[in-house]
């Protein structure tokens, strides 16, 4: 009776020992926060992944929404100098238009005298038609010695012309029909320059 109680408790000991060496699971609680860590983690990195997705498609978007802006800004900068060109063209055309009608009212006057003023000019030239203007051009020293008259009316530059070789100041004026300069081309109305300060 003895030796089989001997053999009980030997055997429930040996249970104890066991009990306490085998490692016990886990919390529960601990087990759920841990997983749900996980998960949340896992969770995190698929919407970053997906945020830095979605970042690479919008800077694409925008670099092919950049070249498109490029290319039509470059082309409305061309048209803008294609137009510019024309208005400056059609700018030029015009002036020289104008200044051919003007020219075509208008005389030169060489070997005028330099006390001779515009005045002075005007009352000469007053029969032959209305005077728009008379220009003396001046130079360093003084007026240049040569003068233009335009008149209202084409007509008048023929009457103009009937004064040639007539006196103002004891100098006979030389009276040429004024045209533009156009290039390559000489004023062919005005007489050759000299050499020295009278013509």
């Amino acid at each position: 009776m003895r030796g089989v109680r001997c053999l009980i408790a030997s055997v429930l000991l040996t249970i104890v020992i066991l009990y306490n060496s085998t490692p016990r699971p886990r919390n529960h609680r601990y087990v759920r926060s841990a997983l749900r860590q996980d998960i949340e983690g896992t969770a995190t990195v698929e919407q970053v992944r997906k945020e830095i997705e979605q970042a690479e498609m919008d800077l694409a978007l925008k670099k092919t929404k950049y070249m498109e802006l490029s290319s039509k800004l470059e082309t409305l900068r061309s048209e803008a100098r294609s137009t510019q060109e024309t208005i400056d063209q059609g700018a030029r055309q015009e002036l020289l238009n104008f200044s051919e009608t003007i020219d075509a009212r208008s005389i030169f006057v060489g070997n005028v005298d330099y006390q001779v003023s515009t005045e002075m000019l005007e009352r000469h030239f007053n029969t032959c038609g209305t005077i728009t203007r008379v220009t003396i051009p001046q130079g360093t020293k003084g007026p240049k010695g040569f003068a233009y008259v335009e008149f209202v009316e084409e007509c008048a530059v023929d009457n103009a012309m009937k004064l040639n070789n007539t006196v103002i100041k004891g100098r006979a004026l030389n009276i040429f029909s004024k045209r533009t300069n156009k290039p390559g081309l000489k004023f062919l109305g005005a007489p050759p320059r000299r050499k020295g300060r009278f013509m």
